[in-house]
């Protein structure tokens, strides 16, 4: 089997992917690396002027093309219909995979000749669009909502069942349920002994992340005499959430206890993650985040807001912990009844293991890719 997955902005040097959408592709292709299908990805990124071909693995290319200067919706329409339409006659694939929705689906207007296509919804635009503060991004999130309506392909891949939901009025004529891979190398980190009440946020720092609420439960558990550590992996995408954020550090005196480190490579980012205890998530709306598949991969006990699809991953005070959106009275018991606790620290971090090693891991999730990809071709015929 052939299949052609298209992407924006999968970069050059996978040691700078920052999560979300890349960080899935990359993972998956790790599991078809290991399958018997021929990929290639096609990337369309503003940061190259010239075409590059790397090869990812002996049945894996990648084909990096400069984007193009016109705004991303006319790019990907006209020059990228043209490149995708070429790559087809060229490698004649029997699926064309979308790795995510948006204005890339652009692409497909003038280049398919009706080749089965698949898309992988990795968010909900319009929910996304409402917690956004900014109008600029609000209205980047609407048009790519309002895009994806128009030209989404018909055959859909969800990452969870709280995806599935929010477009079960929408036509579609074949759609499957796969959560995001995670690669071995989350896997093969040695589970943590005991507990150092090190606390790690992973992520973009925005109002919608909500960083500012976990400054709040920590300065309240500081106020008790319980002392936590966090870790902020990430960078602003707004400078006024900044200044709330840093004027609410300064004025409660934690920089002793918040460090932040901004965006980091995978590696350190692996290194962090091994050495603290809890991955702590605070975020208004989410799908399925890639962090705690992540997190739940290396063995780390994950604190998260119960939105969106991220009760499916975990099951409350079993393999992880569940706190009311928005609610320091709820997130505050469960922070002091981890606070030292080694026995029960080690004993989720293993169940949290245990459960992300037969959903996520890439190997089984690039199979079940295949069986959907399999159940098209036979389809159509």
């Amino acid at each position: 089997m052939k299949v052609l997955i298209i992407i924006p902005a999968f970069p050059i040097n996978l040691e700078n992917i920052k999560g979300g959408v890349n960080s899935a592709l990359s993972n998956l292709l790790k599991g078809f690396a290991n399958a018997n299908i021929n990929v290639r990805v096609i990337s369309f990124n503003r940061e190259i002027s010239e075409p590059l071909h790397k090869l990812y693995s002996p049945n894996i290319d990648i084909f990096y093309t400069p984007e193009g200067k016109m705004p991303h919706v006319l790019n990907f329409l006209f020059k990228g219909s043209k490149i995708i339409k070429k790559h087809i006659q060229e490698f004649n694939p029997s699926i064309v995979h979308y790795a995510m929705s948006g204005y890339i689906l652009m692409t497909k207007v003038f280049g398919l000749f009706n080749k089965t296509d698949v898309v992988t919804i990795h968010g909900v635009p319009f929910r996304e669009a409402k917690t956004k503060i900014n109008l600029k991004e609000k209205l980047v999130y609407y048009s790519n909502g309002i895009v994806e309506m128009l030209v989404r392909p018909k055959n859909v891949i969800h990452i969870s069942n709280y995806s599935h939901a929010q477009y079960s009025n929408s036509r579609t004529d074949h759609f499957t349920i796969i959560p995001n891979a995670i690669g071995s190398e989350y896997f093969n980190m040695k589970l943590k002994k005991g507990t150092s009440n090190k606390l790690i946020y992973v992520g973009t720092i925005e109002a919608r992340k909500n960083l500012l609420f976990i400054l709040q439960a920590i300065k309240a558990l500081n106020d008790k005499s319980l002392f936590f550590s966090l870790s902020v992996l990430g960078g602003f995408t707004d400078e006024t959430y900044k200044n709330e954020v840093i004027d609410f550090v300064n004025k409660n005196n934690l920089q002793k206890c918040i460090t932040f480190f901004g965006w980091q490579g995978q590696v350190k980012l692996q290194e962090i993650l091994m050495q603290s205890d809890i991955l702590i998530v605070s975020s208004k709306q989410e799908t399925l985040p890639m962090v705690i598949a992540e997190a739940m991969s290396a063995g780390k006990v994950v604190v998260s807001s119960s939105v969106g699809g991220i009760p499916e991953m975990i099951e409350n005070d079993e393999d992880g912990f569940l706190f009311d959106n928005g609610s320091i009275n709820n997130l505050m018991p469960i922070l002091e009844r981890l606070y030292n606790n080694d026995v029960l620290i080690e004993e989720i971090q293993l169940k949290a293991r245990n459960k992300a090693l037969e959903t996520y891991y890439c190997n089984t999730v690039a199979n079940k890719t295949l069986s959907f990809y399999e159940s098209l071709k036979y389809s159509d015929l």
